[in-house]
């Protein structure tokens, strides 16, 4: 279960999982295809996946960097402990960004979903990432794995037009998501090999393409969606549109907090893998011609539609589905910084083992070997 933030999670957050429909038809599992389909994946920003490394080849051996002056702990004696603290953080960060290359294995592909809170057509326009959620396909174990990846993380943005420490989601309006991708392999050590976008106004057309999604309302929720909503959903099983949609993966007051979300939001992914199992290769095809000019990728149309019919073929619809968040409550709390003359709040991550979390769930396995003396990033 994702635990409760001050991210305070928006639309994206929830609704970015719902693009593991898109990204079923995106991505296929067509094992000996990938490495091509990767090398020649561009949007005309010219995204290539980077560096990376065999998750079996070498360790990435955590190297505090402990500035001189500092007790191990960060503290300063007889000076700003606060100020010392947050001056090793960032020493941390910058070292273990430059410390090692991304891992990969070949039976794991890694997508990033982005959901950008963007109101328009034109899919090419940057914007922040206000949700991530990193798509991990996992051919030895068929498991599927949708990671999301908190947006306020205190981290380090690095570009040839921006450099300073700030939130993580925010790479995405500099550089696309091609220095989101970068910078997300720096921080969490994985490899991811491509990505798909999505905004407001591209989701409800993609739902609305599949023919909307059948689904069991409770009289908590269509009273709160045509209430507050306007809409006009009746209790109990029904079809709706892309638009409902989005709105019952959205709400979240008196009607179960947070946890009742993530049940919502699991629910409508459970409709679209059981459309999506009944389609042959034609109806696939077709699908897939409707919904290209509303989703921004990595991957060309020719690609998309490859990868599709390499789906039906491999028949993978039936993985298992794991659905986690990054950093967790073991490896995070919230802090503030002060900026500007305003308090700004984030999540102070202890990345090395955040990152080995992460490999560890994708993977299976870890090349990061973390100091046996090593003091958390957290206190």
């Amino acid at each position: 279960m994702l635990f409760n933030t001050k991210d305070k999670p928006t639309l994206f957050f929830q609704v970015i999982s719902v693009s593991i429909a898109i990204v079923i038809l995106v991505l296929g599992c067509a094992y000996g295809a990938w490495t091509l389909f990767f090398s020649q994946a561009t949007d005309g920003e010219g995204f290539i996946a980077g560096e990376s490394t065999d998750i079996d080849s070498g360790n990435i051996e955590e190297d505090l960097n402990i500035i001189p002056g500092l007790s191990p702990d960060g503290v300063n004696q007889g000076s700003d402990g606060k100020n010392d603290s947050l001056a090793l953080l960032q020493a941390n960060i910058k070292n273990w960004m430059n410390n090692g290359v991304p891992a990969r294995d070949d039976n794991v592909t890694n997508i990033l979903l982005i959901g950008m809170d963007l109101e328009t057509p034109n899919m090419q326009t940057n914007s922040r990432a206000d949700a991530m959620v990193i798509f991990s396909l996992n051919h030895e174990t068929k498991k599927i794995t949708l990671a999301s990846i908190m947006r306020d993380q205190y981290s380090y943005i690095s570009s040839k037009n921006h450099t300073r420490f700030e939130k993580l989601h925010h790479a995405n309006a500099y550089g696309g998501p091609a220095l989101q991708i970068q910078m997300l392999e720096k921080h969490y050590k994985v490899a991811i090999d491509n990505y798909a976008i999505v905004n407001f106004y591209s989701l409800p057309i993609i739902i609305d393409a599949l023919g909307g999604v059948d689904i069991e309302v409770t009289k908590t929720e269509a009273d709160y969606m045509n209430t507050y909503w306007g809409t006009r959903v009746p209790v109990g099983k029904s079809t709706l549109s892309g638009a409902d949609a989005l709105i019952y993966m959205r709400i979240r007051h008196q009607t179960g907090g947070d946890s009742a979300r993530v049940m919502r939001q699991q629910n409508v992914i459970k409709e679209i893998l059981s459309k999506l199992k009944v389609l042959d290769k034609g109806e696939l095809l077709s699908l897939v011609t409707k919904i290209v000019p509303y989703l921004r990728t990595g991957y060309t149309s020719n690609q998309m539609l490859s990868l599709a019919a390499d789906a039906v073929v491999n028949g993978w619809f039936s993985y298992q589905i794991v659905q986690t968040s990054f950093p967790d409550e073991a490896s995070a709390k919230g802090f503030t910084v002060l900026e500007h003359d305003a308090s700004v709040w984030y999540w102070k991550v202890d990345y090395p083992v955040a990152a080995q979390k992460l490999q560890l769930l994708l993977y299976g396995k870890t090349n990061i070997t973390l100091n046996k003396n090593r003091t958390s990033w957290l206190k």
